[in-house]
């Protein structure tokens, strides 16, 4: 009943913030990769529903049809799924994409670096590991070597592979924000550089950048020190006490008391987390779990954000 109350709110949603409202159900061990016209989008029914992010970028925007590059023989397509080393990532050329994440607008070779694994098709507008030497490379991406970020060499083709979130063992499992921090190359708040707010949609900063290294030392030590809560003891924790008939209402009043944080490094990456200050959660795409914000986070919110 819950996820059919939750499926009703989500016509009132907007489609990027469903993960938000929607509770897990674990279908399978294996991710399941959904086609949107000629992309594969990031559907991972393992642990719950995430969203594909740069699918519901381009698609909020009305942007035109993906196209493939090479045609039919070829997977260098503009966005394509990958699952590797226990996470999935999002495979793409899109310039608007790669400089979102802080990349350069096009990928070359010369930013490729040591080879991680050969990849072939997998059936599913996709990439897998092969067990045997192919035309399709997996390789380390040289101006930040780290896992949230990789280079995938399609044959003549280059394209960046974006971290999209981990693969948990199951449906209620939880991890640290400092896991989602440890794949972007973060080990201490020196590898920050700025903090800012962000109109999710457009992309842009809302209000000004935090950069001052005591905020930004403050952000982290607050944000590694969280509860992490997975996805259905967050569900007990915010919704199991509401009436049946106000479900529908409660799920989208959290969908939609939204506001996006961006967070860049010394390399020059850029990832995201999503606050829900009205309820005091943060949520970690990255991650798939749920971190319940206490007092001083609720102040450090408060006094550097949108200002």
């Amino acid at each position: 009943m819950k996820e059919k109350r939750i499926l009703n709110a989500l016509e009132r949603v907007d489609e990027q913030y469903i993960e938000e409202a929607a509770p897990a159900k674990q279908k399978s061990k294996k991710p399941v990769w959904v086609i949107w016209v000629a992309a594969a989008a990031c559907l991972c029914l393992a642990v719950g529903i995430a969203v594909p992010r740069l699918i519901d970028m381009f698609h909020n925007k009305g942007g035109a049809p993906f196209q493939t590059h090479d045609g039919p023989d070829s997977l260098a397509q503009e966005i394509a799924s990958l699952e590797f080393n226990g996470a999935f990532y999002e495979a793409t050329d899109i310039p608007e994409a790669l400089e979102r994440y802080g990349l350069p607008s096009v990928i070359t070779e010369n930013m490729a670096g040591e080879h991680l694994s050969y990849l072939e098709p997998n059936g599913d507008a996709g990439y897998k590991e092969s067990a045997t030497e192919t035309d399709i490379e997996l390789l380390e991406y040289t101006p930040a070597s780290c896992r949230g970020v990789y280079i995938i060499r399609d044959r003549n083709k280059y394209l960046a592979a974006l971290f999209c979130n981990i693969l948990l063992l199951d449906d209620n499992s939880s991890t640290g924000m400092e896991t989602l921090y440890g794949f972007y190359g973060i080990e201490s708040p020196d590898d920050i550089v700025s903090i800012t707010e962000v109109d999710w949609n457009r992309g842009k900063a809302v209000g000004n950048a935090v950069t001052g290294k005591s905020e930004i030392a403050a952000f982290y030590a607050l944000s590694i020190s969280l509860t992490s809560y997975g996805n259905n003891d967050f569900q007990k924790i915010v919704f199991d006490g509401i009436p049946e008939d106000r479900q529908v209402k409660a799920h989208t009043e959290f969908a939609n008391d939204l506001r996006v944080i961006r967070i860049e490094t010394k390399d020059g990456l850029r990832f995201y987390i999503k606050v829900h200050p009205s309820f005091g959660w943060i949520y970690g795409d990255g991650t798939l779990s749920y971190y319940q914000i206490d007092a001083q986070m609720t102040d450090w919110l408060s006094n550097n954000l949108n200002k």
